[in-house]
């Protein structure tokens, strides 16, 4: 046989063995592993669809125990809830709370991972008890934020007070704009440790090659951060920033635990004015309305966050 022919029979395409099939093991059909999904979906359904599907219902009508026949109302929860000044202070209040609160968490908790990548010695134990503040309940966050800031028994008017930095206790919650810096330490302090982890996931990340090379080409270390570090996890950053917006955007715990939404409705967020509307004015249908307005500005911000970060 010459080279040629040899060349044409090895160049064949040779048919794929196929593949043996273990004893006792049978392949579901589509129909079957629906029939498997089906209690998790109506699960879902009765525990997620079902609530939402009649809390948009609800926005169109006068639902309220205090009235004794529901009656579709049309838009007009919508119009009086666009015409409240209070939706757009808790609006306002949201949207300036969670954007100081999310910049600030990211800032700090690159700032930690970027620490944790230098550590030698003692790492796992200081990244350990940074992130032991992720697992704090809000609910304990807020007892603990109201313990610290009380002008009575405070630790924080405490070491102001030995410092000499005041003369008398300050009333952090009696003043509008130590109310909301409050708040946004609480969030700040709640949300740094996750963000320091998915940090330290994105650093390890980058590759070493690319630090050697700045090195050697002379590149200081905040310049290697900043023009090759900085660009690479920008992605994974931005990702979690979004998520943590979304997530803060549904809180409520801090703000009524401590300040009722109070000074002047200066800490009162969306999440605790759509709260006030059913459970202290017993209005559901403006509540509802408000919960439809709340999720379309939800799923708005995160529709565009999402088309944003796949373009890029």
């Amino acid at each position: 046989m010459s080279t040629t022919q040899q060349a044409a029979i090895i160049a064949l395409p040779t048919r794929p063995k196929p593949r043996r099939r273990l004893r006792g093991v049978r392949v579901i059909s589509g129909g079957e592993s629906l029939l498997f999904m089906a209690p998790a979906m109506l699960l879902s359904a009765a525990l997620v669809m079902y609530p939402l599907l009649n809390g948009i219902r609800l926005a169109f009508t006068n639902a309220s125990p205090l009235s004794k026949r529901l009656r579709y109302v049309g838009v007009d929860n919508f119009v009086r809830l666009l015409t409240d000044d209070g939706f757009w202070t808790a609006v306002a209040n949201s949207v300036g709370l969670v954007a100081v609160s999310v910049a600030m968490a990211l800032v700090a908790g690159y700032l930690i991972a970027l620490l944790c990548d230098e550590l030698r010695v003692g790492v796992t134990l200081f990244r350990t008890a940074v992130f032991l503040v992720w697992v704090v309940p809000w609910i304990s966050v807020a007892i603990l934020w109201g313990w610290l800031f009380d002008s009575n028994y405070g630790v924080i008017n405490a070491i102001l007070q030995n410092l000499g930095l005041i003369q008398a206790p300050v009333n952090f919650l009696a003043d509008p704009w130590l109310a909301r810096m409050m708040l946004v330490l609480g969030y700040v302090w709640r949300m740094t440790p996750f963000m320091m982890i998915i940090s330290i996931a994105a650093l390890r990340g980058v590759p070493k090659d690319l630090r050697e090379a700045a090195s050697i080409d002379g590149a200081g270390y905040w310049q290697t951060q900043l023009s090759i570090v900085l660009p690479l996890v920008r992605p994974t950053l931005a990702v979690v920033a979004v998520l943590d917006i979304i997530r803060l955007m549904q809180e409520m715990t801090l703000p009524w635990v401590l300040t009722k939404g109070g000074p002047v409705n200066a800490t009162e967020v969306l999440s605790l004015y759509t709260y006030k509307l059913a459970f202290q004015r017993w209005d559901f249908g403006m509540a509802s309305a408000s919960g439809v307005l709340w999720l379309v500005l939800v799923a708005g911000f995160a529709f565009v966050a999402t088309r944003l970060l796949a373009r890029r």
